[in-house]
């Protein structure tokens, strides 16, 4: 019922969308995407704060005298790769190994070397699942690409499985979180949905349906819970809050 009352609403998000002029749609795109870098970059670390990331977007030329250098590109490195898959999901361009790297290397820009997977096992601090060994990563990827050319996966079950199997194979050495989330909208922009933005207070139930998938295979936790901020992010996008 929620999966129908999705769609029905992404109708009317279309209707209200052609009937908006183009600089009221660029509007709100650059207020969502400020708050999404905020809050996507937050996740691995939080010694910013919205203001600042606002500040910096104005203008990517500015410092942060007071904090560290990583975390200013972070923060620019992130909105560059959002640009990236606004631009190709506008030309309803599906995502591929290829700009799957090309993201990364945007997000890792001028902190790592980027676009490269992993040669090293990971154990993450904390995480109830452990990422394959770096060995299986190929052919985990190319499996992975080839189930999204599946016809049967759509909808918001296709997003879902497109941002937790990659979670689940982890395939760089750095910045798969972020990375994933972009995934994530990459898919819902792509299919006419509106991105999301997780804010904190929803981090727990985010990595509560992750796990169910990672650990106990199950998509469906996930889904429910995209359906439940995609409705909200619609609705509020219609009233035009």
């Amino acid at each position: 019922m929620k999966l129908e009352e999705v769609e029905a609403l992404k109708q009317e998000l279309l209707n209200k969308k052609s009937s908006m002029s183009q600089e009221d749609i660029k509007k709100r795109e650059e207020a969502f995407d400020t708050l999404y870098i905020y809050e996507s970059t937050s996740f691995d670390n939080d010694e910013f704060t919205y203001e600042d990331v606002e500040f910096l977007l104005e203008d990517h030329s500015r410092e942060f005298p007071d904090k560290k250098r990583n975390r200013r590109k972070a923060i620019i490195n992130n909105y560059h790769a959002l640009q990236m898959i606004h631009r190709l999901t506008s030309k309803k361009i599906a995502f591929d190994e290829e700009i799957v790297k090309d993201l990364h290397q945007t997000l890792v820009d001028g902190i790592i070397n980027g676009g490269v997977y992993r040669s090293r096992d990971l154990f993450i601090l904390g995480a109830k699942h452990v990422p394959p060994s770096y060995l299986k990563i190929y052919k985990k990827m190319d499996d992975y690409f080839e189930r999204l050319k599946s016809s049967d996966l759509k909808g918001l079950e296709r997003a879902a499985y497109a941002h937790l199997q990659f979670l689940k194979i982890y395939p760089f050495v750095d910045a798969n979180g972020r990375l994933a989330r972009l995934l994530l909208n990459y898919e819902l922009e792509l299919q006419d949905y509106l991105p999301i933005s997780i804010s904190k207070e929803l981090q727990d139930d985010y990595f509560d349906a992750i796990d169910e998938y990672k650990i106990n295979k199950k998509i469906q936790p996930f889904i429910d819970f995209l359906v439940k901020i995609e409705i909200k992010r619609i609705k509020e996008y219609i009233k035009g809050e």
